[in-house]
């Protein structure tokens, strides 16, 4: 009966110590996860704070690995935004450059003639003319002084119309005397700029504004073209 009582008590003790052993490791496991937590707190802190990274010392003997970088969110719209801006950026370079050219159209077209050729714009004198043709409006206007300056007169005629070349003929004569006062008219001709001009729709003939003297109005002749040959129809 004695060994029954005294086994029973040994039973009894064994079983109180292995459970206070349980409950001293559980109680070891929970402060080994409360210092693993902190320690994963403070990691996180210190990779988030740039004040943190900066007091690292520069000449440690070993260097610490560097945190992956994470991609956030945040991350990810800041980067489509870059991507966004910069392809507008190109996008604009694009409209600049076609609005410089539709500027540098726009600043010729009033000296851009018919057929896109480009009108005189240069004040040419008569001393330094040139027998250039009729192919364009400022070459017949050239042409023009060129005869004036050396008294021909088929080639003066020649920059007229038929019409005006023959009423221009009757004007001048036949004889030495009138075609001399004929001349003596044109002195006056001492050269030519185009400074604008106008075409007419219904029959493409065009006005230009002529500048005989530098700075003053002139006379505002129509020219018209004749068998690929611009000649003066009027009003000079």
């Amino acid at each position: 009966m004695n060994g029954r009582v005294l086994f029973s008590s040994f039973l009894v003790v064994v079983c109180l110590a292995m459970l206070w052993g349980v409950c001293g490791q559980r109680s070891e496991l929970a402060g080994l996860r409360a210092e693993h937590a902190q320690l994963q707190a403070q990691l996180a802190a210190s990779a988030d704070s740039p004040a943190a990274l900066a007091a690292e010392p520069a000449g440690a003997g070993t260097a610490s690995p560097q945190p992956a970088l994470v991609v956030t969110p945040e991350l990810l719209r800041l980067r489509n935004e870059v991507t966004r801006l910069t392809e507008r950026r190109q996008a604009l370079a694009g409209v600049r450059t076609e609005n410089e050219r539709l500027r540098a159209q726009l600043a010729s077209r009033g000296t851009n003639g018919p057929d896109g050729f480009q009108l005189l714009t240069a004040y040419v004198r008569r001393s330094e003319a040139r027998l250039v043709g009729y192919t364009r409006p400022d070459d017949t206007l050239q042409s023009l002084l060129w005869a004036v300056q050396n008294r021909d007169l088929t080639n003066f005629l020649q920059a007229f119309t038929p019409e005006g070349a023959e009423q221009l003929r009757t004007q001048a004569g036949e004889s030495p005397q009138s075609i001399e006062d004929f001349w003596s008219k044109s002195v006056g001709l001492v050269g030519m700029r185009i400074v604008s001009w106008e075409q007419d729709a219904s029959d493409g003939s065009i006005t230009v504004q002529v500048e005989v003297v530098p700075g003053e109005s002139g006379p505002r002749p129509t020219l018209r073209q004749i068998s690929g040959q611009w000649k003066i129809a009027g009003g000079f």
